[in-house]
């Protein structure tokens, strides 16, 4: 099991000092996942890198289905993908050619979409099986363009809390499988964002209980789909059950300004502090551990080495 801590092309190299790899392995950590962009990574992460979490469009669908919403280009690309589904699977697979140069053991992906007006609602409109449905569709239509019909690296479908893959029981998982029509995929499994699907979790120890009862019911197949796991938990079901709910007004740019804060307040990514953390990570056996944890407590590294500890 190898231990990565969460990085970004667009966080700088600053963290890492003048030796990275004495750095990383001062915190034990085995290496990086760094999520990438739309320009070619620095090789500067080639070796660190050992894993890539590929660029997500909240609200991809829209350009999908055609009907984009009025966003310039940089925003359309970062939120959609494009306007059209001709941009969808060009910016898709520029972005896993871009990741291929840094040979990452897996590309993350973001298996779900939250339509932009509703990103604010307690409830959304879409099913979760058409998500992913249209998902197989466009990833598959990327798949097919690479040579032999395959990535260039493993893609990891990560489960998130809006419609699309959310993991809290296995049907999904069947569904997707029997959508895809490529052999080198599996399963980044997110901690947090399978909490923040559950209701009554209100501290830490909820959320491993209740991640606990979910995975013992897995079968050995997801089980061994389970390639990496994003580790973190979201403790936030008095916020999710509280909120002032409210539907996009205006124009799209201006209330994504105003989703995001209410996004963090429900994905919230602490370190976990209980050792029995280590028994979700016991059930599933993954062979990466990606401790997702932007520092929101204390620090990226002192974040990290908090949870580091609670694990063999």
């Amino acid at each position: 099991m190898r231990h990565l801590l969460s990085h970004t092309v667009y966080g700088g190299r600053e963290l890492f000092g003048e030796d990275p790899y004495g750095f990383l392995g001062s915190i034990g950590a085995d290496g990086i996942e760094l999520l990438t962009s739309y320009e070619e990574p620095d090789p500067w992460y080639r070796g660190l890198a050992e894993s890539v979490h590929l660029p997500y469009a909240t609200d991809w669908l829209a350009a999908w289905e055609d009907r984009p919403y009025d966003l310039d280009d940089d925003c359309a690309l970062f939120y959609m993908f494009g306007r059209s589904r001709d941009d969808v699977v060009s910016n898709v697979t520029r972005a896993i050619e871009l990741a291929s140069s840094l040979s990452p053991a897996y590309g993350v992906f973001h298996a779900a979409n939250g339509d932009i007006p509703e990103l604010c609602m307690r409830r959304h409109s879409r099913d979760d099986r058409q998500v992913l449905s249209d998902l197989a569709e466009m990833v598959n239509t990327v798949v097919a363009g690479f040579p032999g019909g395959e990535p260039p690296f493993r893609i990891l479908f990560e489960n998130l809390w809006w419609p699309g893959l959310r993991l809290v029981d296995e049907s999904d998982y069947r569904f997707l499988a029997g959508k895809l029509e490529f052999e080198d995929w599996g399963i980044c499994l997110d901690t947090g964002h399978m909490m923040n699907c559950l209701p009554d979790i209100r501290t830490e120890s909820d959320g491993i209980e209740a991640l606990l009862d979910i995975f013992h019911g897995y079968s050995r197949s997801l089980v061994d789909s389970v390639v990496a796991v994003h580790f973190h938990w979201s403790a936030s079901w008095d916020y999710r059950s509280s909120f002032e709910e409210r539907r996009m007004e205006g124009s799209a740019y201006d209330f994504i300004g105003t989703a995001y804060p209410h996004i963090m307040r429900i994905d919230q990514h602490m370190p976990f502090s209980d050792p029995r953390c280590a028994e979700l990570l016991d059930v599933l056996e993954p062979d990466f551990v990606t401790h997702e944890l932007p520092g929101l407590k204390t620090g990226v590294a002192e974040d990290f080495i908090q949870q580091r500890s609670l694990l063999p």
